[in-house]
Protein backbone atom coordinates (compact mmCIF):
# COMPACT_ATOMS: atom_id res chain seq x y z
CA UNK A 1 0.00 0.00 0.00
CA UNK A 2 2.85 2.38 0.82
CA UNK A 3 4.57 1.71 -2.52
CA UNK A 4 1.33 2.30 -4.36
CA UNK A 5 0.68 5.57 -2.53
CA UNK A 6 4.24 6.70 -3.25
CA UNK A 7 3.96 5.82 -6.94
CA UNK A 8 0.62 7.59 -7.30
CA UNK A 9 2.03 10.69 -5.63
CA UNK A 10 5.09 10.63 -7.88
CA UNK A 11 3.02 10.26 -11.07
CA UNK A 12 0.64 13.02 -10.02
CA UNK A 13 3.58 15.29 -9.35
CA UNK A 14 5.15 14.50 -12.73
CA UNK A 15 1.86 15.30 -14.48
CA UNK A 16 1.59 18.60 -12.61
CA UNK A 17 5.16 19.53 -13.56
CA UNK A 18 4.43 18.86 -17.22
CA UNK A 19 1.40 21.16 -17.05
CA UNK A 20 3.30 23.95 -15.24
CA UNK A 21 3.29 27.20 -17.16
CA UNK A 22 6.17 29.02 -15.47
CA UNK A 23 9.35 28.43 -13.51
CA UNK A 24 7.88 29.88 -10.27
CA UNK A 25 4.99 27.41 -10.60
CA UNK A 26 7.49 24.55 -10.98
CA UNK A 27 9.29 25.69 -7.81
CA UNK A 28 6.00 25.88 -5.92
CA UNK A 29 4.94 22.44 -7.12
CA UNK A 30 8.32 20.98 -6.19
CA UNK A 31 8.26 22.53 -2.72
CA UNK A 32 4.75 21.27 -2.06
CA UNK A 33 5.65 17.83 -3.40
CA UNK A 34 8.76 17.54 -1.22
CA UNK A 35 6.86 18.62 1.89
CA UNK A 36 4.15 16.04 1.17
CA UNK A 37 6.73 13.28 0.56
CA UNK A 38 8.48 14.03 3.87
CA UNK A 39 5.13 13.87 5.69
CA UNK A 40 4.23 10.63 3.90
CA UNK A 41 7.64 9.17 4.72
CA UNK A 42 7.29 9.98 8.40
CA UNK A 43 3.78 8.51 8.50
CA UNK A 44 4.88 5.37 6.66
CA UNK A 45 7.90 4.95 8.94
CA UNK A 46 5.59 5.11 11.96
CA UNK A 47 3.29 2.51 10.42
CA UNK A 48 6.22 0.22 9.59
CA UNK A 49 7.55 0.58 13.13
CA UNK A 50 4.16 -0.36 14.58
CA UNK A 51 3.96 -3.40 12.28
CA UNK A 52 7.50 -4.47 13.15
CA UNK A 53 6.80 -4.14 16.87
CA UNK A 54 3.61 -6.19 16.54
CA UNK A 55 5.39 -8.84 14.46
CA UNK A 56 8.22 -9.09 17.00
CA UNK A 57 5.73 -9.41 19.83
CA UNK A 58 3.75 -12.09 17.99
CA UNK A 59 6.89 -14.05 17.11
CA UNK A 60 8.30 -13.87 20.63
CA UNK A 61 5.13 -15.12 22.38
CA UNK A 62 5.78 -18.85 21.73
CA UNK A 63 9.45 -18.50 22.72
CA UNK A 64 8.50 -16.69 25.91
CA UNK A 65 5.89 -19.33 26.75
CA UNK A 66 8.38 -22.16 26.16
CA UNK A 67 11.02 -20.42 28.29
CA UNK A 68 8.55 -19.88 31.13
CA UNK A 69 7.53 -23.55 30.96
CA UNK A 70 11.17 -24.65 31.21
CA UNK A 71 11.67 -22.39 34.22
CA UNK A 72 8.56 -23.80 35.90
CA UNK A 73 9.74 -27.34 35.19
CA UNK A 74 13.15 -26.55 36.69
CA UNK A 75 11.55 -25.06 39.81
CA UNK A 76 9.32 -28.12 40.19
CA UNK A 77 12.28 -30.50 39.89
Amino acid sequence: AAWRANAETDFSHAEALVRAKSLPEVFELQTTFLRKRVEMGAEQAKEFQELATKAATDVSKPVKAAFEKVLQDLKAA
